[in-house]
């Protein structure tokens, strides 16, 4: 087995590992909600503000949304607040799915819950599908761990995906600070974007305050980005 093998393999096991994992959903310390899985803080619900932005750019444009990444639902829901005329979401983690789906039955707008890692399922959607797409899958390697690096990947599918005019919004953050966060933005994801295929790139801001002892996130606002097919 060459280098590439072995890595393939590690990453193949990486996600059946966390396909299988047990999600704890968990009462915070001083309240909310929040949801780990093998160890890692994957979502909590003081999140809200960040979520409904991202939820906002997804759901501008004519057209349903795909959304990368259940959680706790917190973008889900706002998504189908909205009213899209349809809505797609991926989901990785089993026990995870299993609530996505319970949540889609009650769903106003018509939605779709399919099983598995973006890498697998989106190869067989049409192309310009979509009027929006929102990805915040978690990182399953420090590698993924900050700024475009779970999300890079993803890029030319989301600007295939796209209707034109269509708009791609993300989970993002870099650096120690929020200048850090921006100048990383700016200078390594834009052209990225750019080189995938989105005619104009922007970014906004939200305020959030993180819950005392938040171990994954410590700035007062999220950048929220705005990528237009």
């Amino acid at each position: 087995m060459d280098a590439a093998d072995a890595a393939a393999e590690v990453e193949s096991q990486s996600r059946t590992t966390w396909e299988e994992a047990a999600a704890v959903f968990r009462t915070l310390p001083g309240g909310g909600q929040g949801l780990s899985i093998l160890g890692h803080d994957v979502m909590e619900d003081w999140e809200a503000p960040y979520m409904d932005a991202l939820a906002g750019v997804a759901a501008s444009q004519p057209g349903p949304v795909l959304e990368v990444g259940y959680g706790l639902g917190l973008s889900a829901a706002a998504i189908d607040q909205r009213g899209v005329e349809g809505h797609v979401i991926l989901e990785a983690n089993s026990e995870v799915l299993g609530r996505a789906e319970l949540w889609a039955e009650e769903a106003t707008c018509p939605t779709i819950v399919l099983g598995g890692f973006w890498q697998d399922l989106v190869g067989s959607m049409t192309d310009a599908t979509f009027g929006g797409i929102l990805f915040d899958a978690y990182p399953l390697s420090p590698g993924e761990a900050a700024g475009d690096g779970e999300v890079g990947a993803f890029f030319v599918e989301a600007a295939r995906l796209l209707r034109p005019g269509g708009v791609f919004t993300f989970y993002f953050d870099a650096g120690r600070n929020w200048i850090e966060c921006v100048r990383s933005f700016q200078l390594q994801t834009v052209p990225k974007l750019r080189d995938a295929g989105f005619t104009k790139v922007e970014h906004d801001q939200v305020a959030c305050t993180p819950r005392p002892g938040c171990t994954y996130f410590w700035k007062d606002r999220f950048l929220v980005p705005m990528a237009t097919r």
